[in-house]
């Protein structure tokens, strides 16, 4: 990379230190003031790819003034480009000053990047911002610390070849970004159907479980309840293996999980795990009271498989680690283990576990003997063979109509998907898997995880995520948390968000509830990550359809009938951050609710609730800093080709199998049946308008839309 240093003599303004805005830089004459000691252009093309003082490309707003400075990067340039300015006086950077904000003109999603070097001292880190708007003027902005000299600042800028200008850059006491970044929403560019929202019952239920029966009716409610709650439906149950009972090793929060069987030739103790059992069944109990329905589904999960099939003889892990701890004649031993605590709960208790998980971040070389925690490493061979074992029980106990086989729960997105394609290419695998399920605490390839669930035609979920150690205060791992949820909505295209603990030992950062498990009469309470996971789950609901929209920071959905809008944006930044909502694609809007939690607990905003009426087709919103804000919108949006989207239940209902329809006038119409994927499963142009069918469809969740003189319905359905 060259750089060119070209140093300037003349001058033009003089700095001043007040409560108004510095201006440092702005343009407008050619010259370059003297206040600059040095400016550097970091481009292959020197100095000929920038000009000092060129004309506005495109007044708005935001920036009305004359003349800026162009760069220009081609796609020889580095990964990134800019512009540096070294200041002849350093500038002491107080309250009334110790905002930058700066001007940028693109037609690029190109991110930028402001830092800030000190007198003195290092040059701040990279503060990359996103921002998709093309052809309007963006401002920038990046705190600095109170208290340094300010003797330099960079511009950078990442991506994308084009033409860029910057203006106006200036010091301030306003936090505020003057953008008003555009949001179009598109409800012609469908995505996944969701299936719901859970968490993993290990380790917390296995202490909770022990609490009062008050307390445990409230906990179960806070987690299910639609209205007031997280509205949650899925949940993994940890099938423990067991320790040698000579052990002492494993954590003091839960981690000590109770197996079923003692012993190779001991009978099975269907005693055992009895907390995390009670927590399983009201929770249940408490969805079915409050929804009317019970919509749960049960992933029963193994951390390790008990201490006496192993090869190290316990059940944290291997010797090695990176080594497979279960034995090689011990497989099919293992495959039965789990078969039967699904069939013991699924005939005995009424409880059915829809998927078996024979592993659990079999990826992890960190599963070690004598860890605090149960794990166990499994190759990818060592999987397909496990998967092939279970399968066969499965079959021989006739239990596939009711459970099936999902994996790999991978650590890392990246070896999920690795082991995605070594099970397409063992040919055998895949048609034995009902469900892919990835953790997300680390990878990338979530678009191609997507695309193989779509070309594969399975379902995927984001089995398990967060909270994770990012650093920071409280509100940043909250925050951190909820931008994943809409990345790995957006980019992997899960049909379900999963939870890890949602519960936790005074720890409001690890838990969404949070107790004392030393004291268990102390009082349990919702944290902050409660309030703010109810922002997605309580509205983003099971059957909703996914849709596209313009942000990184947004997830939008609309409800079956197509009848509500629902939009979810999460501001991360320490600073508000401004939006316009494109709903030109919508029409006939009813009364807006909009329901906000900020992560700092002393703002106490928890899903706060304002209602609002809208005046054509978009709205303005500013968005609050470390804040997620959910907005609720009835429409009456009309399909394509289609002049009426109607659910009526009265004409068209769905039960054992069955799809009965009653419709007035009698003749025929058109089915048609989507899967949770959007994908077309029936399509029946001749099916009788008063009359049965059976659908014959798999386990899940699906659309039926039909079609009858020139009305058209749409009726969510879940096959169990």
């Amino acid at each position: 990379m060259k750089k060119i240093s070209l140093f300037i003599l003349s001058s033009i303004l003089s700095f001043q230190l007040s409560a108004i805005d510095t201006i440092l830089l702005d343009f407008e004459s050619a010259t370059v003031p003297t206040t600059v000691g040095a400016w550097l252009n970091y481009s292959n093309s020197g100095p000929s790819a920038s000009t000092w003082s060129v004309a506005n490309p495109l007044p708005d707003a935001i920036n009305s003034t004359g003349n800026c400075y162009k760069i220009r990067k081609d796609s020889s340039d580095p990964y990134w480009i800019g512009l540096e300015v070294n200041l002849m006086t350093a500038i002491p950077i107080t309250s009334a000053n110790q905002f930058m904000h700066v001007l940028v003109f693109k037609n690029t999603t190109s991110r930028i990047a402001l830092t800030y070097t000190p007198q003195g001292g290092s040059q701040s880190a990279d503060n990359w911002q996103p921002n998709n708007t093309k052809g309007a003027w963006i401002d920038y902005v990046l705190p600095i610390p109170t208290g340094i000299n300010m003797k330099m600042f960079a511009i950078k800028i990442g991506d994308d070849a084009g033409d860029y200008y910057f203006d106006q850059i200036l010091l301030s006491d306003n936090a505020a970004s003057l953008t008003r970044t555009p949001i179009s929403i598109d409800p012609d560019i469908k995505q996944q159907v969701l299936e719901g929202w859970g968490g993993s019952l290990c380790w917390w239920a296995n202490i909770m479980g022990g609490y009062s029966d008050s307390k445990i009716s409230s906990i179960c409610n806070w987690i299910t309840d639609p209205e007031t709650g997280l509205n949650m439906n899925i949940f993994r149950f940890n099938i423990g293996g067991g320790d040698d009972p000579t052990h002492n090793h494993m954590r003091s929060d839960g981690g000590a999980m109770p197996g079923y069987k003692a012993s190779l030739t001991d009978a099975y103790d269907w005693n055992q795990d009895a907390n995390q059992r009670k927590i399983l069944q009201q929770l249940i109990a408490a969805r079915i009271a409050n929804t009317g329905t019970n919509d749960i589904q049960v992933v029963g999960f193994s951390n390790s498989p008990p201490w006496w099939m192993t090869r190290s003889g316990c059940s944290a892990g291997s010797t090695e680690g990176n080594v497979g701890n279960l034995k090689a004649d011990m497989f099919d031993d293992f495959a039965d283990y789990l078969t039967e605590v699904a069939k013991y709960y699924h005939d005995n208790l009424g409880i059915t576990f829809n998927y078996l998980e024979p592993f659990n971040e079999p990826d992890g070389g960190w599963w070690k003997a004598l860890g605090g925690q149960e794990g166990c490493y499994f190759s990818t061979n060592d999987q397909m063979i496990m998967i092939r074992e279970l399968y066969a029980k499965l079959t021989a106990k006739n239990m596939l109509t009711y459970c099936q086989i999902t994996a790999n729960d991978a650590n890392n997105i990246d070896n999920g998907y690795n082991a995605l394609n070594s099970y397409k290419n063992a040919g055998d695998i895949v048609s034995k898997l009902g469900l892919i399920s990835i953790h997300t605490y680390g990878g990338g390839k979530r678009t191609e995880t997507a695309n193989w669930a779509k070309t594969n035609n399975k379902k995927l979920w984001q089995s398990e995520s967060g909270p994770i150690d990012v650093g920071g205060t409280n509100e940043y791992q909250m925050m951190t948390m909820s931008d994943r949820i809409i990345t790995d909505m957006r980019d992997m295209k899960c049909m379900a968000w999963i939870d890890w603990q949602l519960a936790a030992d005074n720890s409001p950062t690890w838990g969404l509830i949070v107790g004392s498990y030393n004291d268990p009469f102390t009082p349990i309470t919702r944290g902050m990550a409660f309030y703010i996971r109810a922002q997605y789950s309580r509205y983003l609901k099971a059957g909703y359809t996914v849709i596209d929209n313009s942000a990184y920071n947004a997830i939008t959905a609309i409800s079956p009938d197509e009848k509500e809008l629902v939009i979810v944006v999460s501001n991360k930044e320490t600073s508000t951050q401004k939006y316009t909502f494109d709903l030109s694609k919508f029409t006939n809007f009813g009364k807006v609710k909009q329901i906000r939690t900020r992560a700092q607990e002393s703002f106490s905003v928890k899903n706060s609730l304002t209602q609002f009426n809208l005046t054509g087709n978009s709205f303005t919103y500013d968005a609050l800093s470390e804040s997620v804000t959910t907005f609720v919108i009835p429409i009456n949006q009309v399909p394509a080709a289609n002049n009426e989207l109607e659910s009526n239940i009265r004409e068209m209902y769905f039960s054992g199998g069955v799809l009965y329809t009653n419709f007035q006038g009698g003749g025929t119409l058109t089915l048609t049946v989507y899967n949770s994927l959007g994908q077309l499963i029936k399509s029946d142009t001749h099916f009788s308008a008063q009359g049965v069918e059976q659908l014959g469809l798999k386990k899940g969740f699906y659309i039926v839309k039909a079609k009858h003189l020139n009305r058209n319905f749409s009726l969510k359905i879940q096959v169990y």
